[in-house]
């Protein structure tokens, strides 16, 4: 049997350590950080890829300038060396390297334009992963041009953001830029892209 001290003893070394309030702290930060460190850095790559998109936009304007004056017509610019114009601007957020796309369509009036596709249809593959549409063509004087630049984010977090993935496999999300203009009346020139 225990005597009467020893029991008061064990009473005592259980209820110190039931009401011991110390470390509990350091214990739930523990285990509420991994979820508040994922969903902080899920935040920060979304503005990062909204962001991204804006420099796409923005160096599509910039690239757009160059077909509406007659500067790319003038040049004989290509597919490959008009992405690079708009890869010199968007180049320094992103790599453009394969994951840029550009389509580019002349009409008489911006009525024929009504058919363009959309961004997710541009590219090597649409959205299904089936082919995507290719055009390059800058049109002449005070002609109508939609400009279209696309571009394939890959997320870091997919298991995550595959809910705001719209490409095949859930994990890419494809960002487009647009840009619909008449071309300025320029000169005609021969060396057209």
């Amino acid at each position: 049997m225990l005597s009467f001290g020893r029991y008061l003893w064990r009473r005592a070394r259980k209820s110190r350590y039931g009401s011991d309030t110390r470390g509990v702290t350091a214990i739930e930060f523990a285990m509420i950080m991994p979820l508040f460190l994922l969903g902080m850095l899920c935040v920060m790559e979304t503005g990062f890829m909204m962001f991204t998109e804006y420099v796409l936009q923005t160096s599509v304007q910039e690239a757009a300038r160059l077909v509406r004056t007659g500067q790319a017509q003038k040049d004989g610019l290509n597919a490959t060396t008009f992405k690079t114009k708009v890869c010199r601007i968007a180049g320094t957020i992103m790599n453009c390297t394969g994951k840029v796309t550009v389509y580019l369509k002349a009409e008489a009036n911006f009525n024929a334009l009504s058919t363009i596709p959309s961004y997710m249809d541009v590219g090597a593959t649409k959205a299904d992963g089936t082919a995507g549409v290719n055009n390059f063509q800058c049109g002449g004087p005070s002609q109508a041009v939609a400009l279209i630049a696309t571009y394939d984010w890959d997320f870091v977090f997919p298991y995550f953001m595959s809910y705001f993935g719209n490409m095949n496999s859930n994990k890419t999300r494809r960002l487009g830029a647009y840009a619909m203009f008449r071309n300025e009346p320029f000169p005609a020139v021969s060396p057209t892209c």
